[in-house]
């Protein structure tokens, strides 16, 4: 069966609900050509709801009630500015091989607070393999509707169950070129890792973004946002692509452990290197481990270059222009391949001479594997930060944000949370790691099993947006050596694992 995308338009403008959510999911199905969604979505931004709201009585009639109006007066339903980014996104999944539906949030959640058909919109979302949520943006954050959407998950202990494992993508839509639509996918991520669901953003052709990220001032116009509409559909194809890669997870069988490599990145005595040892210890019997600590390594600082890496290559090259054979990125590079999920390690403490950190020269550095069309992709990653109270560093937030631009399978962040040097929470941490180590397995089967059924990897080609020389320089070498080579060499590497550690259920 084909994995189910649902659309979750957060919107207060929305112009689809009920039967109008099924009239947007067939007039999608019929664009077969990205031109064809380009122009339907130009016809249907041009509804114009300000110029209905300025034209007519419309005091104390709520906008879907307005938008009913305008669909009664001209025949025509439009979609608003949210709703447009939303339906490339899922024009984008359906191309990708994924069932898609549609809903808008106000048809859930009045203002009444009264939430209308809560066992419909339950069953609706207890159906998707992915959600794909759609927002407006307001002061840097989501609608209100989105944070309903959020509550009625949370207070739900049956639905919160049922959407471990699922994938969620998110899309923001903002006045402004930079009118807070990243923030807005930020809280908003960060929200849904911790309710249990996956998180990925935009994919390595939309040069790996937090989401779908639009710009619209006035109405209707989001679909003249070429640049909003491409990320809009790299999420799109995104979220499909780990759906899919999740519900083959289920169709065969792990021979092994899951191999989970930790990167200790900021320490205080080794509190965080013992911790992890103890843990890894604990959960000997069903993962692989490799530590590397990394907070006292000699770490060059990332020099910035134009082009990078140095070349076209192989995965097991290291093409960092830093060559110094003291550091520890080069030291390490061949660590980091064949791994099946990564956790970045923190100790957050306000005892700065006690500190030692290499953590932001090693985020910085990592721009090389990012540039190596994403060496790292599709690892199954999640922060693990041992924070001493009072502490405010939010290492958790800042290793979401960096890593996701990897394009890895985030999940929840485990946070242990320290008084008097003791962990308060060391049974939630323990619950969450159990629950890393189920997904990573789910994701690894199901991505070896998708090489092993397709005879191909996913091809992840950096773009080098904004980088002239590195851009240039990166066609020269497609034009002299190709990337077939380490294309196939990749794929080759990933189909042996696959023989190796895959067998049917």
């Amino acid at each position: 069966m084909k994995p189910v995308i649902i659309g979750v338009a957060g919107s207060l403008r929305n112009a689809r609900w009920g039967a109008g959510s099924q009239e947007i999911v067939k007039e999608l199905l019929q664009c077969s050509t990205e031109s064809e969604l380009k122009q339907y979505l130009i016809d249907q931004g041009d509804l114009h709801l300000e110029e209905f709201i300025k034209s007519n009585d419309s005091r104390g009639i709520d906008l879907a009630e307005i938008a009913k109006s305008i669909s009664k007066s001209t025949g025509k339903r439009g979609l608003s500015n949210t709703e447009i980014a939303l339906a490339a996104a899922l024009w984008a999944a359906a191309k990708s091989g994924c069932e898609i539906q549609h809903i808008s949030l106000n048809e859930y959640f009045p203002n009444s607070g009264i939430v209308r058909r809560a066992a419909e919109l339950k069953e609706i979302l207890k159906s998707a393999d992915g959600l794909l949520v759609s927002t407006p943006v307001y002061l840097g954050d989501r609608s209100s509707l989105v944070q309903d959407l959020v509550n009625f998950i949370r207070t739900d202990a049956e639905l919160h169950a049922d959407l471990q494992h699922k994938v969620y993508a998110g899309i923001a839509v903002g006045a402004k070129r930079n009118g807070g639509q990243e923030t807005a996918l930020m809280y908003q991520l960060l929200d849904m890792l911790n309710i249990g669901l996956l998180g990925v953003g935009s994919n390595g052709d939309t040069v790996a973004q937090y989401g779908g990220t639009g710009y619209a001032g006035d109405v209707g116009t989001m679909a003249k946002d070429e640049y909003g509409l491409w990320l809009s559909m790299g999420t799109g194809l995104r979220i499909a692509q780990v759906a899919n890669l999740m519900k083959l997870g289920k169709t065969a069988c792990l021979q092994g452990k899951v191999r989970v490599m930790f990167w200790v990145l900021q320490d205080r005595q080794q509190k965080a290197l013992n911790f992890v040892r103890e843990l890894t210890h604990k959960f000997s019997d069903r993962i692989e481990a490799q530590i590397f600590d990394l907070t006292d390594e000699y770490m060059s600082r990332c020099l910035g270059c134009d082009i990078c890496p140095t070349k076209i290559g192989l995965d097991s090259e290291y093409r960092c222009f830093v060559q110094n054979h003291r550091d520890a990125l080069n030291k390490l590079h061949q660590n980091f391949l064949d791994q099946d999920a990564i956790i970045p390690v923190a100790y957050s403490s306000d005892h700065l001479p006690e500190m030692t950190s290499n953590y932001q020269r090693f985020i910085e550095r990592t721009r090389y594997l990012r540039r190596a069309n994403y060496t790292i992709a599709d690892l199954v990653t999640a922060p693990l930060v041992l924070e001493e109270i009072g502490t405010l560093e939010n290492m958790h937030v800042r290793m979401v944000s960096a890593f996701l631009r990897h394009i890895p399978i985030l999940t929840e962040p485990m946070v242990g949370y320290l008084q008097d040097e003791k962990l308060v929470n060391s049974t939630q941490i323990s619950d969450k790691f159990e629950r890393f180590i189920e997904r990573a397995k789910l994701a690894t089967i199901g991505r070896l099993v998708n090489i092993v059924n397709s005879g191909k990897i996913p091809e992840y080609q950096y773009n080098p947006c904004g980088y002239i020389i590195s851009a240039e320089k990166s066609q020269q070498d497609l034009d002299l050596l190709g990337r077939n080579h380490a294309a196939n060499h990749r794929f080759n590497r990933a189909l042996q694992d696959a023989n190796l550690r895959i067998y049917s259920a």
